[in-house]
């Protein structure tokens, strides 16, 4: 397709520049239209939110970007160009103005900040909109230059000037728990059923049109139209409705399962499909992956191809939503057959073979679910399993979420974004060391190689297989350990308040006298963390702050270790194991001296540690043995 062609020349029969071409070389879109087709940049920029002056000035942007640099330009460049002229539009008018001009008098740019400020949106929400105005500067539509558009943007964010850019949330350890099995357990029960849902809904649906032009009670309809869905099962949980109410549960708990334990953003899991599950093997590992294409395209809009490790689960979850809205698929490729433009018809079949699709008799003109919809579906998912949130949910979710301190509530159903998935994803991989996700181990107990190889980027598999996997979500990981690790060392630093270990006495000590540079804020922990100049490792009795520990020292005789009382309490139960141990080697009589010895000295170095701490134990006396 060729954006440059006849560019600035008017067209014989429309008097009209062409803006793009079809596949065949045939004008499509004109300028004067408000939607804008770019078929080989698979872009559609639509003007129909904007008006008057606004909509000439953004439209004479837009065009000219096309045409300058159509092979670099990306879908995100023209939708940031668009939502920016839309915002601004919609801060200039309320302000009393009509055109971007507006904004080059003081006193209106004064006016402008307040509403824009009053919008109430994100930093990074800022940052990509204010983007036009530099567009609108370039091109001499506004002679007001904002410099630096971060700078901007912090002081209209919601957050303030702090920079402090609001996360997608972390799920306290329990909800996610709860909503995850919730989710697992549904899709077990459903997957064998997945061919008689569609079948059911297929019949239902085609009933209910009938009945309606016979009565017009609605719960007359649906009575018989369920005594004629033969195909469904007598006592049943599945559960079938005109609107796709219960369609729509499932299609959510099909999609937490899938951005649970995949951590793909919400357009990767869109653009799946019923053959993205493949099973890949290496030595004795059998690791479950789905391909999909990255959201962020190529210069040139090319799309990417990439992979992400997930668990078996994903599988069913991904052939269950599929084939149950099979009878929505169908309707949706009788109606691609209406479609006259091949171009058109092609971007339509293509929608239909998403995994997420809506269902056609609904008024829908699109095949392929909004985030909207997503989101309904995993709140309408959710609000089944009607879990109310705790004091120590809440408590979590504040530490977890320290820029949204404060947003949760106890007894509340908490709602997630899509993208929360992907974060809680990140957060509990870190969190439990790269293993088992949470406390559903038995789906992950035989991933735990294969997922600490992948996403410590171990690049040996990922070039035997062949993959490119995702390196963004890999960077999100990387992100979320040094928030891990931060949070610990600000925890030593600043509020344990006993430690023990060689290093952990030595913080302490200097906490003691007073010491200024012991007491680090988070960010200049972070930074320093960052930086490499800060490191720590968590053994299971306790941290270790040397940059090249291998997780395989003894830990006993180690200078670098740190133990707090947490830990210090887990080490006590180790403890007694220990000793119960100790006692049963030597009323065994075992000839093991060397054995007996270290166990004992074990011992001996947990009860230092408890006594550092302050916590109460029976000293352990060997001699007291040979007494009994």
């Amino acid at each position: 397709m060729n954006y440059k062609k006849n560019a600035n020349k008017q067209n014989s029969v429309c008097e009209d520049l062409i803006v793009s071409y079809d596949s065949e070389g045939n004008p499509y879109s004109y300028y004067s239209s408000d939607e804008w087709n770019l078929w080989s940049l698979n872009i559609i920029i639509r003007f129909t939110r904007l008006s008057g002056y606004f909509k000439e000035q953004t439209k004479e942007i837009a065009y000219k970007l096309i045409i300058s640099s159509h092979s670099k330009i990306t879908n995100g460049t023209l939708k940031n160009i668009l939502e920016g002229s839309v915002i601004l539009e919609k801060c200039i008018r309320c302000c009393g103005g009509d055109s971007y001009s507006f904004i080059n008098d003081d006193s209106n740019y004064r006016k402008f900040l307040v509403e824009a400020k009053n919008k109430n949106l994100k930093l990074k929400t800022w940052k990509n909109y204010l983007i036009f105005m530099s567009h609108l500067y370039r091109e001499n539509v506004i002679n007001r230059d904002i410099g630096m558009a971060e700078e901007l943007a912090k002081k209209l964010a919601i957050n303030g000037d702090s920079g402090i850019a609001t996360q997608a949330l972390c799920l306290p350890e329990k909800i996610a728990n709860t909503y995850y099995g919730e989710a697992l357990r549904f899709v077990d029960e459903h997957y064998p059923n997945r061919h008689i849902i569609s079948q059911a809904h297929k019949e239902y649906t085609a009933e209910y049109e009938k009945l309606s032009k016979k009565y017009k009670a609605a719960f007359t309809i649906r009575k018989y139209a369920l005594i004629n869905t033969l195909s469904l099962p007598e006592n049943t949980s599945i559960s079938v409705d005109y609107k796709g109410a219960w369609l729509s549960q499932l299609r959510g708990a099909c999609y937490i399962v899938i951005a649970a334990f995949t951590g793909c953003r919400d357009g990767e899991i869109k653009s799946l499909n019923m053959d993205s599950y493949k099973e890949k093997h290496y030595a004795d590992m059998t690791i479950s992956t789905i391909n999909g294409e990255h959201t962020k395209p190529n210069i040139g809009g090319v799309a990417r191809k990439t992979s992400w490790v997930t668990i078996p689960a994903v599988r069913k979850a991904i052939e269950l939503l599929w084939v149950s809205f099979n009878f929505a698929r169908k309707e949706w490729r009788e109606r691609a057959n209406e479609i006259k433009h091949e171009d058109e018809r092609n971007v339509f079949l293509k929608n239909v073979e998403s995994l997420f699709i809506t269902l056609p008799y609904l008024t829908h003109l699109h095949p392929n679910s909004g985030r909207q919809g997503i989101m309904h579906s995993i709140s309408s998912f959710i609000k089944t399993i009607n879990y109310k949130t705790t004091e120590d949910d809440v408590k979590e979710f504040n530490i977890l979420n320290p820029s949204r301190y404060g947003e949760l509530k106890t007894d509340e159903i908490l709602l997630p974004h899509p993208h929360a998935f992907r974060r809680t994803f990140a957060v509990y991989l870190v969190k439990n060391k790269l293993a088992s996700l949470l406390d559903i181990k038995y789906q992950f107990k035989h991933m735990n190689i294969a997922m600490t190889s992948w996403y410590a980027n171990q690049a040996n598999i990922a070039s035997y297989l062949d993959m490119m996997l995702d390196t963004e979500l890999q960077s999100e990981i990387a992100i979320e350990n040094q928030n891990y690790m931060t949070d610990i060392f600000y925890h030593i630093y600043n509020e344990a308040e006993t430690l023990a270990g060689p290093e952990g006495k030595r913080i302490a000590n200097l906490r003691l006298e007073g010491n200024t540079q012991i007491y680090l804020n988070k960010e200049e922990i972070r930074e320093q963390v960052k930086q490499g100049r800060l490191s720590i490792v968590e053994h299971p009795s306790g941290y270790c702050t040397n940059p090249s520990c291998d997780r395989i020292c003894d830990m006993t005789t180690c200078q670098y270790k740190i133990v707090t009382k947490d830990k210090a309490l887990v080490l006590a139960t180790v403890r007694e194991k220990l000793i119960e141990k100790y006692t049963s080697i030597i009323y065994s009589n075992l000839d093991i001296p060397n054995v007996i010895s270290k166990i004992y000295f074990e011992i001996r170095s947990i009860e230092k540690t408890l006594k550092e701490h302050k916590l109460k134990y029976k000293v352990f006396c060997k001699e007291d043995l040979a007494h009994e």
